[in-house]
Formats: C-alpha cells, sequence, structure tokens
C-alpha cells in the first residue's frame, strides 16, 4: 500500500528530491522515445522551487520514489525513478489525481508506449497531436473527465 503525500516544492531539501526524481526519470524517457533534446530534462531545481504546481509523492524507506504536478486540471508531470518502475507507483498517483473529481489533461510523446498505455487504462482519449522542439518531437495531449465531451 502506498500513501501519497503533499511536498512542498518550495522547501530546498523536498526542491532537490523532486529534481533528482524527475532528472533520472526524464533522461530514461528521453532514451525510450529516442529524443536528443528533451525539454523537461532542462528543467533547474530554480524552476522547482517557484512552480505554482501542486507536488505530490510517493516515499519509501526515506526515498522519494515518485511524483506527480498537477496544476489546475493538467497533469504536468508524472515520474518514477527508474530503480522503482513496475510496481504501481505511477498508476497509484494517476488514481489519486483522478480521485480529486477533476477533468485532467496530459501531453506526452507518441512514443512513449508505457504512458499512453497508462493513460488509456484509466480512460484517457486523444483529442490532438503536435510537433514540438529541436528535432519535432510528436506529442500527443489526452484528456480524461467531461472534457472527453
Amino acid at each position: 500500500m502506498f500513501v501519497v503525500e503533499r511536498l512542498q516544492q518550495q522547501d530546498l531539501s523536498a526542491a532537490k528530491e523532486i529534481h533528482a526524481v524527475q532528472m533520472a526519470a526524464y533522461a530514461q524517457e528521453s532514451e525510450l522515445i529516442g529524443a536528443k533534446h528533451f525539454p523537461p530534462l532542462n528543467t533547474t531545481l530554480d524552476d522547482i522551487l517557484r512552480s505554482n504546481e501542486h507536488f505530490f509523492g510517493i516515499t519509501d524507506e526515506g526515498e522519494l520514489r515518485a511524483v506527480i504536478s498537477l496544476y489546475e486540471m493538467n497533469i504536468c508531470s508524472l515520474v518514477v525513478a527508474p530503480n522503482h518502475q513496475r510496481k504501481g507507483l505511477a498508476t497509484c498517483l494517476l488514481k489519486f489525481a483522478i480521485e480529486q473529481g477533476h477533468e485532467l489533461t496530459v501531453m506526452t510523446s507518441v512514443k512513449n508506449t508505457p504512458a499512453l498505455a497508462l493513460y488509456a487504462a484509466y480512460g484517457f482519449t486523444e483529442y490532438q497531436r503536435c510537433f514540438k522542439g529541436t528535432g519535432a518531437l510528436e506529442l500527443v495531449f489526452l484528456r480524461r473527465g467531461s472534457a472527453t465531451r
């Protein structure tokens, strides 16, 4: 059983933990999708400290293992430390976001098949695609809830 807790990203220690999990997960995702330039890898510690997003995480044995950040009805980030993937942490955080009772949107690479499968399993549907950034990374936008109507 995982416990989802609110993270105080304005706290330097918490922000460092969030940043470490994000960078490890984004490096892995960049490799998975074959992106030479992956914008999430440009996220700085200062970006996290000054963010208006709401961060939630799962900590086990004193170590932050997974993080979701939400802003209004958007999932800005959903990451799991690479050595803790395939244990249900992302599913737990996604269910937590859904249980907040909001319509949700999220964006990911069309090549990120694990993320697309997770979102599809929880009722997210595609509503837009675009190319972004250097190397023309193809992104898919998904939504769930009454926004899908």
